[in-house]
């Protein structure tokens, strides 16, 4: 359900500002989340501890508090602790320990079943065929599970649930004060299913569909490729839940006009018509954009021709892509040039470096990881204060955004982006204007050109 959350995260941003003895740890970055209840009640919650508890009042308690000094997790805990500073393995005992803590994460559904956070996530990875069989480390400890849980046990209807960030960005992570964000995906989305039932998109939310598109432009053909202007909000090839992408409708629409020329020659000739009528155009992405990115999609047609042009993109050598993007901010202070000031580094051009890994927890989002990241590097040219241009020279997932979003790169989050944004727009504004190639077949250079439509 869509609900205006603003007036309820101000309550509780007031409500942490008035904990000072919060401060100094909350500063540097915690989730809460807020419930809203078919009748009315407003749940709260933070993610694991503030200050070592758990208890705070006006906030939903643990589903299982292992905090107790005496209790069981904190004493094998300790052992634990004595045997790895002792030189001792520890591997075993920590993993029994972990199982055992599962084991008394009893969540409770709708109607009142109630099952281990282990079993709960053990049958959802049996079922999607996950490889993460056993629940990550804090499972559990999230807002959602946490207020999800205490409404079922309280026969509260959910209504509308949100989480938020307070305080700084975590490393490498790229959070925004007061945005909010969805659920995680390694820890809450194998659990959140028991916890909703079929009512998981109408309380968590989704973003609104975006307008149905049975027709791409084309900007360029030959006989072996094609390439399309894609619209903001529709996946390049097919998903792991949605089949509707750029791939599909460009198969449809070619063979369409196949079938249509075909049907043309049977009345002139039925035995050519025969011929053609076991034709086919199979295209194929040679690469790919966000689904929230417009412009210039490349596709193959022949196999080969797929296969060459998957190996140039690889290598990206002679391989150039340009972008414009609407920026949220200013530019930050970590611009190349030092001596501009923020009223003029607006104008600056550059580079940016920022190794790039996959956030474990949060697929597919992106992580800046300086020790075990991929190599990722961007030139950007200030066209205006909040006009950049784009060009990308390594081909890492999400890495535009990333470059734009984070700290230690521009500091200012493109427009509208869901994942990495502190703005919310009608759409993300980052477009694909600009692809240079060599052709597999002619070997000649082909620069396609698709000017923002936000520009």
């Amino acid at each position: 359900m869509t609900l205006d959350f603003r007036p309820y995260i101000d309550d509780v941003l007031a409500d942490i500002e008035a904990h000072a003895e919060w401060h100094e740890e909350v500063s540097q970055g915690k989730m809460f989340g807020i419930l809203v209840t078919t009748d009315g009640h407003v749940l709260k919650a933070y993610s694991g501890q503030i200050c070592g508890r758990s208890d705070w009042e006006g906030y939903v308690p643990p589903i299982y508090d292992y905090l107790q000094p005496q209790g069981y997790f904190k004493r094998h805990e300790v052992e634990i602790v004595a045997l790895h500073d002792a030189g001792k393995p520890t591997r075993e005992r920590s993993a029994a320990l972990q199982r055992w803590l599962f084991s008394k994460f009893v969540l409770c559904s709708p109607n009142g079943e109630r099952r281990s956070v282990r079993d709960v996530f053990s049958d959802w990875a049996t079922a999607n065929h996950s490889k993460q069989t056993q629940p990550p480390g804090g499972t559990g400890e999230c807002c959602a599970p946490k207020l999800l849980h205490y409404a079922n046990s309280h026969n509260m209807i959910p209504l509308a649930l949100t989480e938020f960030w307070y305080g700084k960005s975590p490393k490498g992570e790229i959070r925004h004060h007061g945005m909010t964000y969805e659920p995680c995906q390694a820890k809450c989305q194998p659990i959140l299913p028991f916890l909703l039932g079929n009512r998981l998109q109408e309380v968590i939310g989704s973003r609104p569909a975006p307008p149905p598109v049975t027709h791409l432009k084309v900007l360029y053909e030959d006989p072996w490729l094609i390439a399309v202007d894609k619209p903001a909000g529709l996946l390049s090839v097919p998903g792991k839940r949605d089949n509707h992408c750029a791939e599909k409708i460009l198969h449809d629409q070619l063979n369409y006009q196949l079938s249509t020329i075909t049907c043309q020659l049977s009345t002139v000739n039925s035995q050519l018509s025969t011929v053609n009528c076991q034709l086919s155009i199979n295209p194929r992405m040679v690469h790919r954009l966000d689904m929230d990115t417009s412009g210039i999609l490349l596709a193959a047609k022949p196999p080969e021709v797929y296969k060459a042009m998957q190996r140039q993109f690889a290598l990206h050598e002679n391989v150039q892509k340009e972008y414009v993007a609407v920026l949220s901010g200013r530019a930050n202070d970590n611009l190349n040039d030092k001596s501009l000031s923020p009223v003029t580094c607006q104008l600056s051009t550059g580079k940016i470096a920022l190794p790039l890994s996959p956030d474990f927890y949060n697929r597919p989002m992106q992580v800046v990881d300086y020790k075990k990241g991929k190599e990722a590097t961007t030139e950007y040219e200030f066209l205006s204060p909040n006009v950049v241009k784009l060009r990308p020279l390594t081909g890492r997932t999400h890495q535009l955004r990333v470059h734009c979003a984070h700290p230690d790169g521009l500091g200012m989050p493109i427009l509208g982006d869901p994942l990495y944004g502190s703005e919310a727009a009608d759409r993300m504004y980052l477009h694909a204007t600009k692809l240079s190639f060599i052709h597999p077949v002619t070997n000649e250079t082909i620069t396609i050109e698709s000017p923002a439509p936000f520009i």
